[in-house]
């Protein structure tokens, strides 16, 4: 049991074959890094729903928090290819057995939950209707936020609990932790609903119990909660399991060693055919497509903003850029801007689709910018990106969430002021690099810091300074997320391109420069120089390779490619110059190169 809570497929694959061998049924499992890939088979096509909800159940109740995710596959015996498979995000999404094909909570004694005995073998014919609990996303997302409803949620008084032949365990285990309102995810394939009260709790051969904050509580429960959050998941594309034709189609209950003979021919096979697939991510600097504050300064055809660039943005998982300004129609600036060296931006709503249409699903907001038009403002800009579809990080104290391949990955933004993270406060930056660690595969930094302009080019180990503001030491900053568990960090704020560095394998970029500055940012000299940052990491989020797309800023600070390649030759010096010893080169095509590191 201990082994099956540490993730351990053999192990969990003793458990479920005890369980499911009273049905002639094998299941056989692989684990592939945090994923967690079951087949099952039976001399009939396994019922989808049925054993999607009881697997789910068993592996919830075994509260394994190193798998994040689990794929369930079903066929008959002597077929290759699997008749059906499902995915789930696992602890989060939760089947009910209890709800009508309406939609609507049956009473609870009218559909018990199946006891092992009594789950089906569906026909010959496999079921091609969806789990009614996973279901396709809208085209709009929302993150509700309203509170639970204590009512509804109190516990019955005399719940129904089935209670097979079967000994449980004499205590209930610890809920599991469920993110808490400051984590949002958003996405673009597949909606589940998150609960933040009540889990459906079941160990696979060990008896049906259900808790709920160290008490029981029936299972109706579950469709009482008011607070949700919403998370996508990608499904991959399914392993081709081997058929086993050698073994007999009478089945019996598998001994251990067969279940670890074949865990290890399937496991051979599984990791063979599904590679470590590596997670592409592009990232640029600061964008302000246009401003309409206090005068009118934006493009008569704002299409065009991001014409030329656009085709360079495509081909990657994920596509990151700080937003320099905001995204509301709030008439109030809290800046005098009649003083010098004071500007206050803001963006027509509208202009959202813009960045959403260029590519772009993942935007900075913790800037110098982001209360230009007060905190009604930063509301109106993080509102008006989310119902794009895009996703916004951060607030103060926040994580944003998103998946890639159904890989959870986590954004945290911050600044050097105390509204937002702060790069100031180290310790409460690593804390929430450690809270991200326990929900996502890989960890995203993102920071708006250091001096300003063409003499802040380079990186030096120590305390910036600007207009008298602390801007930060980043190169501390940068290495001590990388070294509290962060994967890659994205540097903007000093409206140059400046060096990069592996440290301990993983990539900084310590600025991306100006990406769009419509008539608000200077393109003199090397403020106009720009770029796209192409950066492959694999799911340790160790730097695999990359690539510097060479941009260049016109007189009005719109971007397009630079055939001149002036941003790679600066970068090309300005790394070897700061980081003379990191593992890594950027050679005259832009490529960047891991290299060893002796």
């Amino acid at each position: 049991m201990s082994l099956a809570k540490q993730g351990d497929p053999a192990a969990i694959a003793v458990l479920l074959n005890q369980a499911l061998g009273i049905r002639n049924m094998t299941a056989q499992v692989v684990r592939n890094d945090n994923r967690l890939h079951i087949l099952l088979e039976a001399d009939r096509i396994p019922d989808r729903q049925a054993y999607i909800t009881y697997i789910q159940d068993g592996l919830t109740r075994l509260n394994v928090r190193s798998i994040h995710s689990v794929r369930v596959y079903a066929r008959q015996i002597g077929q290759k290819v699997p008749a059906w498979d499902e995915a789930f995000e696992f602890g989060k999404a939760t089947i009910s057995p209890l709800s009508s094909p309406s939609g609507v909570p049956e009473e609870p004694a009218s559909k018990p939950l199946p006891t092992p005995e009594s789950l089906p073998i569906a026909k010959d014919k496999p079921p091609i209707s969806p789990n009614p609990s996973v279901t396709p996303i809208e085209a709009s997302v929302q993150t509700p936020r309203e509170s639970s409803n204590s009512e509804r949620d109190r516990p019955l008084a005399d719940p129904v609990i089935p209670q097979p032949a079967i000994v449980a365990r004499d205590n209930p285990p610890p809920p599991k932790r469920v993110p808490s309102n400051r984590s949002r995810a958003i996405g673009n394939t597949i909606k589940i609903v998150l609960p933040t009260v009540g889990i459906m709790s079941l160990i696979l051969g060990t008896g049906w119990d259900f808790f709920r904050n160290g008490e029981k509580f029936h299972p109706a429960l579950l469709l009482s909660s008011a607070s949700e959050t919403l998370a996508t998941v990608k499904l991959p594309e399914p392993p081709e399991f081997p058929s086993f034709a050698t073994r007999s189609n009478s089945l019996q209950p598998l001994q251990t060693d067969n279940i670890l003979s074949n865990f290890q021919q399937l496991s051979q096979l599984v990791e063979s055919s599904i590679p470590n697939q590596p997670i592409t991510i592009k990232a640029v600097g600061d964008i302000i497509p246009g401003v309409d504050f206090p005068s009118n300064k934006l493009h008569s055809q704002p299409e065009q903003l991001f014409e030329a660039v656009t085709p360079y943005l495509q081909g990657a998982d994920l596509v990151f850029g700080n937003f320099e300004s905001t995204l509301t129609n709030h008439p109030y600036s809290g800046k005098d801007v009649s003083r010098p060296n004071v500007f206050a931006f803001r963006t027509p709503p509208t202009y959202t689709r813009l960045l959403k249409e260029a590519g772009f699903n993942i935007l900075s907001v913790a800037n110098n910018h982001s209360l230009d038009f007060t905190e009604q403002g930063f509301e109106d800009t993080i509102k008006n990106i989310e119902a794009a579809g895009m996703v916004a990080a951060s607030r103060k104290g926040e994580i944003a969430y998103t998946t890639v391949n159904d890989i959870p990955i986590a954004f945290i933004g911050f600044s050097t002021y105390s509204y937002h993270n702060s790069i100031l406060d180290l310790e409460a930056a690593k804390a929430l690099v450690a809270e991200a660690q326990e929900k996502a595969t890989l960890v995203v930094i993102s920071f708006h810091g250091g001096a300003e302009g063409t003499g802040a080019l380079h990186v030096k180990n120590r305390t910036e300074t600007f207009f008298s503001e602390n801007r930060g030491n980043l190169v501390e900053f940068s290495r001590v997320m990388i070294d509290a568990g962060a994967d890659l960090v994205l540097g903007h704020g000093p409206h140059v391109p400046r060096a990069l560095e592996v440290y301990k394998g993983k990539l900084i970029a310590y600025s991306l420069g100006n990406f769009m500055g419509y008539r608000s940012l200077s393109t003199v000299a090397e403020l106009g120089y720009s770029l796209i940052l192409e950066a492959e990491i694999d799911l340790e989020g160790n730097f695999i390779g990359g690539q510097i797309i060479p941009i260049h800023l016109n007189s009005q600070g719109i971007p397009s490619y630079d055939a001149q390649n002036r941003t790679v030759k600066l970068m090309q010096k300005l790394t070897q110059s700061d980081f003379p010893e990191t593992p890594l080169s950027i050679e005259a095509d832009g490529k960047i190169v891991k290299v060893d590191s002796q």
